[in-house]
């Protein structure tokens, strides 16, 4: 993946994590085939090991954290990493601020199937696009279920935002909890 559809993908919501400033670096060295001749040559294989490592090493972080941190404190410190993610994007989520629909219409062109909105209750369900987790640090069948907070950090940001007041986050279906999508249940009445 290049770079730039890296930073795509996150600005669409689907990674959820706070991975760009670890992987940007990377990203950089690896898209750099078009460098000056002066330019140390890059190795895939290299940059693909050093992907692998950072995926094992963060799957080994969210264990220790699960071992080390009641559910409480861990699920703080996740949301609050996919918030953070969130904010090299908050002048996209305020150029809809006040226009829920317009959000919603653009997000369904990326990684969003559909969504529901249910005013009478303040119920929005956004159901992603089946695929697999768009998180590059993501290992698959190691990275514990529990990160899934992080991108409920991310989207609680995103619609907060964009409604201009609190909301809640209930992750519905997740990849790494063994669904085919990402969707969540957001609670619009604060």
């Amino acid at each position: 993946m290049k770079r730039n559809e890296f930073f795509k993908a996150c600005g669409a919501g689907i990674c959820g994590c706070g991975v760009m400033g670890l992987l940007a670096p990377l990203a950089a060295r690896a898209e750099d085939t078009a460098a000056p001749a002066t330019a140390v040559p890059v190795d895939p294989e290299l940059l693909k090991q050093q992907l692998e490592g950072a995926r094992e090493r963060f799957a080994k972080l969210l264990t220790i954290m699960g071992e080390q941190l009641d559910d409480a404190t861990r699920n703080k410190i996740l949301q609050s990493l996919g918030s953070q993610c969130s904010q090299p994007y908050a002048a996209f989520f305020n150029k809809y601020r006040g226009d829920l629909q317009g959000f919603l219409d653009k997000i369904k062109t990326a990684w969003v199937e559909r969504t529901e909105y249910d005013e009478k209750t303040g119920i929005l369900r956004v159901i992603g696009k089946p695929a697999p987790c768009a998180c590059p640090l993501v290992k698959a069948g190691r990275t514990p279920v529990e990160f899934c907070d992080c991108s409920g950090g991310w989207n609680q940001a995103a619609f907060s935002t964009v409604l201009g007041r609190p909301v809640t986050i209930e992750i519905e279906e997740s990849v790494l909890r063994g669904g085919t999508r990402c969707s969540f249940r957001i609670g619009t009445k604060g």
